[in-house]
């Protein structure tokens, strides 16, 4: 009985000196920090910019603008008819370059949306497999709305996490990787 005794309190000091090894990131921070996020975010502006550039020179065209300064000029000084005429191609334009600026907004926002849900995937499977890789049971996230109040500074890992994640995802090496291909397909051209 007494080696039973000695036995179950040796068991539990065993098992109470197994800690679960916890720490948290701050979700936002990571985002903020992770180099090919922001590459990907500036790529959309450019993409952005692009579509406006087209749409204008699609209104620029159609001679969209051109039209509406001559019905506002002659405006009650032609006939009916053809101030009717006018004023009906004027929407007809008008409805077939918002058609085509919501079709390109709809593509446009399908593909972002697509691409940043994937990143955030990759960021969180990322911090799950350093999780697994450094020994830890939990790593809780941090964001805006509170889920962690309250956590000892030496248990965020946010920075370092986010310089792993950086490493493995370097967007230099994308760069170089993007440069070398266009340079081989400029090469195979000539």
């Amino acid at each position: 009985m007494k080696q039973l005794a000695i036995l179950f309190i040796l068991s539990l000091g065993i098992i109470s000196c197994q800690q679960n090894k916890t720490a948290y990131v701050n979700n936002s921070e990571i985002m903020e920090g992770f180099e090919k996020l922001e590459q990907t975010e500036e790529r959309f502006t450019q993409e952005e910019e692009a579509l406006k550039a087209k749409i204008d020179a699609m209104v620029a065209e159609s001679g969209y603008q051109d039209l509406v300064k001559e019905y506002q000029s002659k405006q009650g000084q032609m006939s009916e008819a053809k101030e009717e005429e006018l004023y009906n191609q004027i929407m007809q334009i008008q409805q077939r370059l918002g058609q085509q600026q919501q079709m390109n907004n709809q593509q446009f926002q399908k593909r972002k949306t697509a691409e940043m849900d994937s990143l955030v995937k990759l960021v969180k499977d990322f911090i799950k497999d350093y999780g697994k890789e450094n020994g830890y049971t939990y790593i809780y996230g941090a964001n805006e709305s509170g889920n962690i109040l309250y956590g000892k500074e030496d248990l965020d890992i946010t920075e370092e996490v986010t310089k792993a994640l950086n490493e493995k995802y370097s967007v230099k090496a994308d760069s170089l990787d993007e440069t070398s291909e266009a340079e081989t397909k400029n090469d195979s051209v000539k």
